[in-house]
């Protein structure tokens, strides 16, 4: 299942861009720098000018908070697929299992522990804006998907999504052996656990909440 292929020609080269400097990104990391990728290096890894670099990106930071926001929005478009067909939660398990999102997974679990490991200098504050931002997004894009919704019920299930996905996240980071984060290359296995653990935790969700009243009438003022 694969959401991201649609679009203009210029949307796809766009999208292509942004990926070619997020894999560079990647590569720097595995690499194992002594300190983080600069903007030059970044851009002459990808191929591109520093001033190309901003166009796409507005800091180096909102790089590493761009695989997590592809997920999200992989998430939100499944929740369009087989909409009749599917329950809600189920729709979004369904879109986590394709390779895409698996490619995808496993560049915010390489950033994710670069970050946790280097929050120190300010890449942890960073991209906590980032993941408020990707909060923002999710909210305004399930309340387009169900305009009939009340707005606390989209706020309570974006949030459940989120916070299944840091715990996801959490748990996976008590996976890494010391030796695999220092040398930032982490191994097909680690990133499998992660991508088992995400869709795990959907499931969790899917099990213990069987009903969010996405059609109901009712609004936050009734409480």
């Amino acid at each position: 299942m694969t959401f991201q292929s649609t679009g203009t020609r210029r949307e796809q080269n766009k999208r292509a861009t942004k990926q070619a400097i997020v894999d560079a990104v990647e590569q720097l990391l595995r690499q194992g720098a002594d300190s983080a990728p600069t903007a030059n290096q970044i851009a002459d890894a990808a191929g591109i000018s520093r001033r190309t670099l901003f166009n796409y990106f507005p800091s180096v930071d909102a790089i590493y908070s761009y695989p997590l926001h592809q997920v999200l929005d992989t998430m939100v478009e499944s929740m369009e697929q087989d909409v009749d067909s599917l329950p809600l939660l189920e729709a979004i398990i369904q879109g986590l299992k394709s390779d895409e999102v698996a490619a995808q997974l496993g560049q915010v679990a390489h950033f994710g522990a670069y970050i946790t490991e280097n929050e120190s200098n300010g890449c942890m504050t960073a991209n906590i804006n980032e993941w408020q931002q990707a909060t923002t997004d999710v909210l305004e894009k399930i309340g387009r998907r169900y305009p009939n919704a009340d707005r606390f019920s989209i706020r309570v299930l974006t949030h459940a999504l989120l916070g299944a996905g840091q715990a996801a996240f959490d748990e996976w980071l008590e996976h890494i052996p010391v030796d695999q984060n220092q040398s930032r290359d982490l191994s097909p296995e680690l990133i499998a656990t992660f991508h088992t653990l995400v869709t795990d935790a959907m499931q969790t969700l899917e099990h213990g909440i069987t009903h969010f009243p996405l059609n109901s009438t009712s609004t936050s003022k009734d409480i």
